[in-house]
């Protein structure tokens, strides 16, 4: 493997450093742990094709998909491919070949039957993500860069086989994939996860001879105990005086929040680098065992969802009768669409639909198959997104689907009444709605989105950029139904395909 060079920070970075803490280089930051305990307003990445290290990190929502979070992104800095140069006329090379230094950086790259180890990771519309050869191991994880069109794009999941074509390069040492195009990846199907190596501590701590053999490879630390929480980074605690892991997929929802003396019953993720520091990513709560310590800080407002909560509706919850942070369990409600685009929740209804009968459901990371028409039992903790109603779902086990019912009939309004300011506007929030005879008022924004009777946006939540209508000023249509959404202060339709929407 490359010799790690010791990173020697411009009198820039060394400012924010002291300002931010652990600050991870972004493109493709491979780890940028959280810099807050709160989302704040969104933010844009930025593109600069110089190799200095980042000067914000902002826990940000993704404008482009607005109303669900995705936890902290970075400004990024895109690496200096320089001049590609290729492989052996095109053949296929492994990951184990390229983490132990038989390819040489800036090369043109194809890997073939690699197993998705993580979700992706979004820094504003570009994205990171952790494959692993099928046969595990030491050297046999790496990062890809996904560029904005990749990161769109993806679909494959954690366990899937992809065959996969970028740029091999180190950025700051840390050795990763660049994908610049949807057609460089394809979905070979389903896979089995590699097993996670079992390691301890010591062998990944930083200065360890043995760490670089595991950057970017899934690994296991067998109870662990929490030593450090306090000078090791924001959003990151050590564990067994020499490992450290971080909040990277985990913030802002999931955070552990680990207390000094905690054991694990072990703590499992791919292993990252960034500013000199290897540190172990947990993806999902579930990476850190079934118990642990206790996280539950506030018994006021973080009720522990798992144990599910009071047995409500989603109208009384609409109505105001519980507070942020109650636990709640709604029963027999209907899914009224599938997945967002960014496959991270779902709007659900009561079966007898009207007013204040729908919410939007948040399950971050969780792999969670729903379609349109499912009813479910939802165990989740309610919550006010930015002030979009949703519960909020922290395992598989909180979410079950009990059987099929008619998806109650769009609620038909006019624009003005739910656009934003509209007097029905938060009676319909989470209500599948239906809008007729629309006249586009303004065409496509930056964030996916137009407006129709210069009162109502239509948003992108569920469609890919590349199959979006792409209306001009005047066009008319006949109906347009979605759920009516809300983000960045403005309610929004949002239908789950582009047929939804009729000229």
């Amino acid at each position: 493997m490359l010799h790690r060079a010791s990173f020697v920070p411009t009198a820039l970075s060394i400012v924010v450093l002291a300002a931010c803490g652990d600050l991870s280089p972004s493109n493709p930051d491979t780890a940028g742990e959280s810099t807050s305990t709160s989302a704040t307003d969104p933010g844009e990445s930025t593109d600069d094709p110089t190799d200095t290290p980042p000067t914000t990190s902002d826990p940000t929502v993704d404008p482009t998909n607005d109303p669900t979070q995705t936890g902290p992104t970075q400004t990024s800095v895109d690496p200096d491919t320089g001049d590609d140069t290729t492989t052996d006329d095109g053949d296929a090379v492994t990951i184990y070949q390229i983490q132990q230094g038989e390819i040489a950086a800036k090369s043109t790259v194809t890997v073939k039957n690699v197993v998705v180890t993580s979700p992706v990771k979004l820094d504003g519309t570009k994205g990171y993500v952790f494959v692993e050869e099928a046969d595990g191991g030491e050297y046999s994880g790496i990062l890809l860069y996904l560029y904005d069109e990749v990161a769109a794009a993806w679909d494959a999941p954690v366990g899937t086989t992809i065959d996969l074509t970028g740029t091999y390069d180190e950025f700051y040492d840390n050795s990763q994939i660049t994908v610049k195009a949807p057609a460089d990846v394809t979905v070979i199907g389903p896979g089995t996860l590699p097993a996670p190596v079992k390691v301890a501590a010591t062998d990944i701590a930083n200065g360890s001879d043995t760490a670089e053999k595991f950057e970017g490879v899934v690994v296991e630390l067998t109870s662990p105990e929490v030593t450090n929480t306090m000078d090791v980074g924001i959003g990151v605690f050590q564990v067994d005086n020499a490992a450290l892991v971080s909040d990277y997929f985990l913030y802002p929802d999931n955070d552990p929040n680990p207390q000094v003396g905690a054991v694990y019953p072990f703590i499992r993720g791919p292993l990252n680098y960034s500013f000199d520091e290897f540190k172990v990513v947990p993806r999902t709560l579930e990476d850190l065992g079934e118990e642990g310590q206790d996280t539950d800080t506030d018994t006021d407002t973080d009720t522990d969802t798992d144990t599910g909560g009071e047995e409500t509706t989603v109208y009384d919850i609409q109505m105001g009768k519980f507070t942020v942070g109650n636990a709640v369990t709604v029963k027999g409600v209907v899914a009224t669409s599938g997945l967002t685009f960014k496959k991270d929740g779902f709007f659900v209804q009561d079966p007898m639909g009207g007013e204040r009968s729908g919410i939007f459901v948040y399950i971050n990371k969780l792999v969670v198959d729903v379609k349109p028409g499912d009813e479910l039992t939802i165990s989740g903790q309610y919550d006010e997104f930015y002030e979009f109603s949703q519960i909020k779902v922290a395992s598989l086990d909180a979410i079950s689907i009990t059987g099929t019912a008619p998806v109650p009939a769009p609620a038909v309004v006019s624009a003005s009444d739910i656009g934003t300011g509209g007097p029905l506007a938060e009676s319909y929030e989470g209500v599948l709605v239906q809008v007729n005879d629309t006249t586009v008022s303004a065409a496509v924004n930056m964030f996916g989105e137009f407006e129709v009777d210069g009162v109502l946006l239509v948003d992108d939540l569920f469609v890919a950029k590349a199959d979006w209508v792409t209306p001009m000023t005047g066009d008319k249509y006949t109906s347009i139904v979605g759920a009516l959404a809300y983000g960045f202060d403005e309610f929004k339709i949002s239908p789950t395909k582009p047929a939804d929407i009729k000229k």
